[in-house]
Formats: C-alpha cells, structure tokens, sequence
C-alpha cells in the first residue's frame, strides 16, 4: 500500500481513503460495534440516527489520518504536514522549558497525535521524547518506530521507562505522552470519563505532584486542511511539588481527564472511539461486552 500511495496523484487519495474506509467497516464489524457502543456511553442525550451519523464521520476521519500517516512516510515529505500546520500559544512551552525542569507534554488520541512531535520539534528546536507501547508485531513494530523517529521522535518504550523519563527530564528534554487510554488498576485511578468511570494512568499526576516537574497539555485538530495544535496553559494544580497522596494524585487525575474530554466534546470525530476506554471497571462492576 505504501508504494501505491506513493506513486498516486492527490485526486487518487480521496477515492483510496474511501475504500480504506469501506474494508475497516467491513474487516471489523467488532471495532463497528464498540464505536457505536462507545458513542451511546458518551452521547446517550443523542438519537440513533445522529450517533450513527457522527460514527460515520469518525470512520471518515481516522481514514483520512492514516492515508495522510501513509503518504507522508512514503514521500519522506513530513514538510508538506508542517506546511499546513499552525500552534497556537507555543509560548506557554517555551515558558516552561526556561524553569529547567524538563517538561511532561500531554495529550490524547485526538486529532492526529503522530504529528504533534513533529510540530514541537520544529517550534522549540529540540527533540521530542515519545513514551510509546511497542506493536505485539515485530515488522509492523519497526515500521513505526521509524516513522515515529522520521517525525521528530525519540521512542522510549512504556515498560519500565520512569529512570529515562525522569533523565530526560533531568536535562531540560520534552517528554510527550498520551493519558486516555484504558490501564490495569494497579497502575491508574478511575475517574469521571465522559461521566463513567474510567481508569487512567497518572503518571503525569505523579510526575507534578512529586517531582513538581511542569506538564503541559497539548491537542492536535483539523480544521478543513488546515492541521491546528492547541497548547493550553500549564497544570496549575495545589500541592505540585509537595507530594503525591492518594486524593492529591486522583483530583489532579481527574482534571487532566476533564481537559481532555473538552477537547472531544469540541470535535468528537477526531477521538479514537475504536479503543475500548471504559474495558477495567470499578471492582464489582461488569464490563459490559462488546
């Protein structure tokens, strides 16, 4: 596919990306599934018929993202993505940098969160520390680590990662990464999700609270062509510094989860309904299955 992409006109895109979206559709009615379940668990207000209209419109979306992921790891062209892209308030991280602490950037599987390194890259002139899950697939794995460098990456891999976060830190570096996904209860807090129970990760919480390093939340969206990444104001949370108790770690949790579902409740087709956020449940309460 890549070297289709590769050699296709613009005006071929739009057909491809269709395609694309009528296999997904068809290769996973599951996915189909768990995006309408998961929409009906965060719009319930909302009729049948606008929720299906708006699943439609995430399947458009994520189809066009990995067509445009696709094209541009192909062309080796990630110019033609910056070209397009503006970032509003890149003073606020440029601000926190100079307290030479390091600085946490958080944001969400929102928009096209592949581009935001690239992005902050370009506008502070250093590299972007990634915290990723490595692929169960070794090839598929490579593959993405090289696009994933290719745009202004430095992976680090998940699993046992705190002593290089916090080296990186150390050393003034970016380190970004991504909180709305499902964990385990051992390593998160379950908070408000689109008024359900969810359970998160905290470690940015624990990175503020006990370490008092600056986090910096950031979210990436399209508006038409135009690719807009939003940098908010820093976490300003009570206590950052002093310590990182129980509430203090689930009340911080919580208010960067409440950020980020602003967000998706701004444009709720560029969120990635397809992960089953709401799978670990609260001790005595059932999943529902998909």
């Amino acid at each position: 596919m890549i070297s289709l992409v590769r050699v296709s006109p613009s005006w071929a895109l739009d057909l491809e990306r269709k395609l694309l979206v009528f296999f997904l559709k068809k290769a996973s009615p599951r996915h189909a599934r768990l995006v309408a379940a998961n929409l009906a668990l965060a719009f319930p207000a909302d009729g049948a018929a606008r929720r299906a209209g708006l699943q439609a419109r995430v399947y458009d979306h994520f189809g066009r993202v990995f067509m445009e992921i696709v094209r541009t790891f192909a062309r080796r062209d990630p110019q033609a993505i910056l070209a397009r892209t503006r970032i509003n308030h890149g003073e606020i991280l440029e601000r926190a940098l100079e307290k030479g602490r390091g600085v946490i950037v958080f944001s969400a599987h929102f928009g096209n969160w592949e581009w935001i390194p690239l992005a902050l890259r370009q506008r502070l002139g250093r590299e972007i520390h990634s915290i990723a899950r490595p692929m169960d697939n070794p090839l598929i794995e490579s593959k993405v680590r090289r696009f994933r460098e290719a745009m202004g990456s430095q992976v680090i891999y998940k699993q046992g990662s705190l002593r290089t976060i916090l080296k990186r830190l150390a050393g003034n570096g970016v380190v970004y990464l991504l909180i709305d996904q499902n964990t385990v209860p051992r390593e998160g807090v379950f908070v408000d999700f689109f008024a359900t129970k969810a359970a998160t990760v905290t470690t940015v919480s624990q990175l503020v609270l006990k370490k008092n390093i600056p986090a910096v939340p950031v979210f990436l969206h399209y508006e038409k062509d135009a690719i807009v990444l939003d940098v908010l104001p820093e976490v300003d949370f009570p206590g950052a510094g002093a310590g990182a108790d129980a509430a203090a770690v689930a009340g911080l949790t919580q208010e960067l989860t409440r950020l980020i579902e602003e967000q998706v409740r701004k444009f709720p087709e560029q969120w990635f309904w397809f992960h089953d956020r709401w799978k670990t449940r609260p001790q005595g309460e059932m999943h529902e299955s998909q």
